[in-house]
């Protein structure tokens, strides 16, 4: 009976022993791993910071080109920076957004009775004038920019309509159905003109190219050429006289 017991505490302490070797090897391999990820993690770390500082060096570089230094150019890469920052923001919010002229201006000076009149209008542009189903989008707000309302008879300025959709993916659909509006039975909505809602910056571009294409023509007042902005570009274009402009919205897919 000692005997067995003996035997018994031998095989247990083996056992024990064996479990401490194993215990001590699984947290070798632990440590070993996380050292591995910790590795892997700071090797990501400097790399980022690589890159990163690759970008700046880029950036002070081209300043340097331009003949900006010290603090000067230190506050304008930071100027820069931030008003990147601002316009990717402002195009980010204006994404699901359409511009629209064109649409008559209900002659209303209550607000609610004026954006339901609104709305039904550009439901009406989007399903009869352009063949789209009315379930395939969701219209979350329209806006008339610009403060006040058109006098009554003045028909020929009806305020630009902003048209503010649940996803950004409208904007491409609407862009592309917008050629059957060619063939709309309605001269309003034949005549509509529709925009992507840029940003200050873009919005900023496009005035200086339409300014250059202005200033072009009046320096050439004879010459058998005409200056035009390709929006689709951004580029100033000469044509010849009698040839045929394109109309921006329906050859391209944004104006």
């Amino acid at each position: 009976m000692t005997d067995q017991v003996d035997s018994n505490t031998q095989r247990l302490e083996a056992l024990e022993k064996k479990l401490e070797a194993q215990q001590k090897n699984t947290e070798s391999e632990v440590n070993r791993a996380i050292s591995e990820v910790n590795n892997a993690i700071e090797r990501e770390k400097d790399k980022i910071k690589s890159e990163v500082r690759d970008d700046i060096v880029g950036v002070l570089q081209d300043h340097e080109k331009t003949g900006v230094g010290g603090t000067v150019k230190k506050e304008q890469v930071k100027v820069e920076v931030q008003e990147a920052l601002e316009d990717e923001k402002d195009k980010a919010f204006r994404a699901g957004n359409l511009i629209i002229a064109g649409v008559p201006e209900p002659d209303t000076d209550d607000m609610d009775a004026g954006n339901s009149a609104d709305l039904a209008s550009v439901t009406r542009l989007f399903t009869d004038g352009m063949k789209l189903d009315p379930d395939s989008y969701r219209i979350t707000n329209t806006t008339r920019l610009y403060r006040g309302r058109k006098e009554p008879a003045d028909t020929n300025k009806d305020r630009l309509l902003r048209v503010r959709f649940d996803s950004s993916d409208m904007v491409g659909k609407v862009a592309r159905a917008s050629p059957e509006l060619e063939n709309a039975a309605n001269s309003w909505m034949k005549n509509t003109r529709i925009f992507r809602d840029r940003s200050k910056k873009e919005r900023d571009e496009r005035r200086e190219l339409i300014r250059e294409a202005h200033t072009k023509n009046n320096e050439e007042e004879d010459s058998d050429y005409k200056w035009y902005v390709d929006f689709s570009n951004k580029k100033v274009l000469r044509k010849k006289e009698g040839e045929e402009r394109p109309r921006p919205f329906r050859t391209q897919k944004y104006r």
